[in-house]
């Protein structure tokens, strides 16, 4: 009888001795760094590729401290790698490069969709001889995110090239190095996990360039035996983090943040593993739980790197203030245009970044979200969270030296963000905020920009809403292979789309939609997407590009972006753009000047502003009369309020080339100048500047939005404009012209 009572208690506390042991064996821990205590959380499917001419890698080699594999390093932090090595090989003509778009265009071709029973994740890898970015550097690595978010990863060759004269020897370890470094990324780890082991030597998360010289381009010979093996941070984050963090899918979402940090920066984190077992951590864990309170005494004494290992599964942030390294110091800055863009128009922004620490930064060239060290976040409404871009693709460039950015000194890039990885980040009409985040290594606070505002409009009429219609569905929603084309500029085979572009160039030449996508067309005629089955590339059509380029500049954004493809093309079709188009990036956003004279920073300026008076234009340069009236009345106010620094800003409407309009504007700007000298200004106060039809301050293509941007703008200090508000007019004031009717409606102008 008292056997009947006492074996359900007995069974019940079995069961319950089982259940903890089990939940503190097989539990993930966030103290868990060394392979001594991993468990397998996860199992990945590999699918590889090469293309021709490139020999395959080896997968496992025998090392002095041992035999070493793909499946063993990543195997040592948890991760079951299950490769599958594809007997056939792409193709691939002998003198072609790739980019991302053609990588695009090949992992939709010859990727199995099919994955291995039981995997949680699948990456793609592809090995492949030449690798261009978006600039025309060639690449050291890349990750590259597919449309169904399955990770698509490419280590290249580029490995053997560098390494075949000097360390010839250790080229198969090498490239199996590079491999697992590009399969790190796409499972979210970054350079700065690459934390310093016994020896000094580096871990297998930083750069190949880390562990070597660079003696004689292009060869470099190694300073230290390569390590494979997993940082501690990294084993911790395979062992800890939720799944949607580390594994690429459908289902998840990661971002890979990059960090500024140099190869010396990464040396200065020392951290080598605790030796510790799965049953150390499992008797640690079941006396936590059970509340001994010598556990809980030892705990408080645990070493400085467990609580920060604790820490960092928690998402706290290192304190770099106790750190012996000059922390960085960088403002970082935004602009877009303030007049609201056209529903489905590639809104591109202007980042610029200015060193002010006593630290060179890697950060020129690499401010696009791309490179994990910049991140665009966007929201429509103050109490929305913030969502971050997450790129298509991601680079990692294969030096730094070019791209420090010295004490003092500034760098800019004008950045795609209509677009990200799958889906249109401004689907509908309305104001979005818009801000960024630049990271500046684990051990410091990011900097975090002010917002700004975009405006989409949808178009309500005309040959604008006919635009509209071409590159939405028949729900009107906007078309997501149209998006991806234009990300890609084009470069990719996808008739449906590219019939689409191709209307819009042909027949709404005169929409702000049809000019901002002739940059993607022009983008597909200099550099035609690849045969992914042939591996043969068409012939640039060049003369026909430049026509289209002549007119590329229907905002700030498209007349920058078309810049920096001119620079990407010069290399990859040896072709020189016209002078014409040779402005830098920065006249794009700022305006042109006077040959001679220095460049003006003129709307990202703090120290200026628009004054609220407005001076418009008929078709010519000419102030005719109450804008006239006007200006002489605005220039006696410019002598009583003592503006000791004036910039006339000329603008155009949208009718002409992109050089004829900068040549009207800036007449414009001196017909302005003259009025207020001849009314009593000081000329050495005044600068004069043409935007050309790079900033409207309506998209529209009607005869109004025409008679609004044809203008000259006036920007005046902070307290000049401040006093010129109290005279200013309630809404424009347009000239008579003649031929012309347009009125003023009483719009304000921005």
């Amino acid at each position: 009888m008292r056997l009947r009572r006492v074996a359900p208690v007995a069974v019940s506390l079995v069961l319950l001795l089982t259940s903890l042991l089990a939940w503190a064996w097989f539990t993930p821990h966030p103290l868990c760094d060394d392979p001594a205590c991993v468990r397998q959380r996860f199992t990945l499917d590999l699918e590889l590729d090469r293309f021709e001419r490139v020999d395959p890698i080896a997968l496992q080699i025998v090392t002095e401290e041992g035999e070493v594999s793909v499946a063993s390093v990543i195997g040592s932090g948890g991760i079951d790698v299950r490769i599958r090595p594809e007997d056939r090989r792409l193709p691939l003509a002998v003198s072609e490069t790739l980019d991302r778009a053609d990588l695009y265009a090949f992992a939709q071709e010859w990727r199995t969709r099919t994955s291995q029973p039981g995997a949680d994740a699948t990456l793609y890898a592809m090995l492949a001889p030449a690798i261009v970015s978006d600039t025309g550097e060639e690449l050291f690595g890349l990750m590259f995110d597919a449309e169904d978010r399955s990770g698509f990863a490419m280590a290249p060759a580029e490995v053997a090239r560098r390494f075949d004269r000097h360390e010839p020897d250790t080229v198969p370890l090498l490239q199996m190095r590079t491999f697992i470094h590009e399969m790190l990324h796409a499972l979210n780890r970054r350079h700065g996990e690459a934390a310093q082991m016994p020896g000094e030597r580096l871990t297998i998360e930083a750069p190949t360039r880390c562990i070597s010289d660079n003696i004689d381009k292009p060869h470099w010979t190694l300073r230290e035996r390569p390590l494979m093996a997993l940082s501690p941070s990294t084993i911790r984050f395979f062992q800890s983090a939720p799944a949607a963090r580390v594994l690429p899918g459908p289902a998840n979402s990661p971002f890979l943040a990059g960090s500024p940090s140099t190869c010396s920066d990464v040396r200065e984190s020392i951290a080598v593993p605790t030796a510790i077992s799965r049953w150390d951590l499992a008797t640690r864990r079941l006396k936590r739980a059970l509340r001994f309170p010598q556990v809980q005494a030892a705990e408080v004494e645990e070493s400085d790197e467990d609580t920060e290992a604790v820490e960092a599964a928690e998402g706290d942030e290192p304190d770099g203030a106790e750190k012996n390294v000059a922390a960085p110091d960088v403002d970082v800055h935004l602009q877009a245009m303030t007049a609201a863009y056209p529903l489905g128009y590639p809104v591109a922004i202007r980042v610029v970044a200015i060193n002010r620490g006593e630290r060179t930064l890697p950060l020129v060239g690499r401010l696009s979200p791309g490179y994990g060290l910049l991140r665009i976040e966007i929201r429509r409404a103050p109490d929305e969270d913030w969502n971050p871009i997450e790129p298509l693709a991601w680079y990692e460039p294969i030096d730094d030296a070019a791209a420090m950015l010295q004490p003092g000194a500034k760098t800019e890039q004008t950045v795609p963000i209509f677009f990200d990885r799958a889906q249109w980040t401004f689907p509908v009409a309305g104001d979005y905020e818009v801000r960024a985040r630049l990271n500046l290594g684990d051990e410091f606070e990011p900097v975090v920009t002010d917002s700004l505002t975009v405006r989409m409009e949808a178009p309500q009429a005309g040959a604008d809403r006919a635009a509209l219609q071409l590159i939405s569905d028949d729900e009107g929603r906007l078309r997501n292979d149209i998006g991806r084309l234009l990300l890609l500029q084009g470069r990719l085979q996808d008739p449906q789309a590219t019939a689409a572009i191709d209307e819009l160039v042909n027949r709404f030449t005169d929409t702000a939609l049809g000019v901002s996508v002739q940059l993607t067309r022009a983008s597909r005629l200099l550099r035609r997407p690849i045969d992914p089955k042939t591996g043969q590339r068409p012939r640039p059509d060049i003369a026909a590009a430049r026509e289209l380029l002549a007119d590329s500049c229907s905002d700030s954004g498209v007349a920058a972006l078309r810049r920096q493809l001119l620079d990407f093309h010069e290399d990859t079709t040896g072709s020189q753009p016209a002078p014409a188009m040779l402005e830098p990036v920065e006249a794009a956003w700022d305006g042109a000047v006077p040959k001679g004279s220095a460049s003006v920073a003129t709307y990202l300026d703090s120290g200026l502003e628009v004054a609220p008076q407005v001076f418009h234009f008929c078709a010519d340069a000419e102030l005719r009369g109450r804008v006239a009236s006007a200006a002489t009345a605005f220039a006696r106010q410019l002598r009583t309020l003592r503006a000791e620094r004036i910039v006339l800003v000329g603008h155009s409407d949208r009718a002409g080339t992109c050089r004829s309009n900068d040549s009207m504007s800036m007449r414009r700007a001196e017909a302005m100048r003259a009025a207020l000298i001849h009314a009593g200004v000081d000329r050495r106060s005044i600068q004069v500047v043409s935007l050309g039809k790079r900033r409207p301050v309506d998209f529209a293509s009607s005869a109004h939005a025409d008679a609004l941007n044809r203008r000259v703008e006036v920007l005046v200090p902070g307290s000049v404009a401040d006093g010129l508000r109290a005279d200013a007019p309630s809404g424009p004031i347009l000239p008579e012209c003649p031929g012309e009717t347009v009125q003023a409606s009483g719009q304000a102008i921005p």
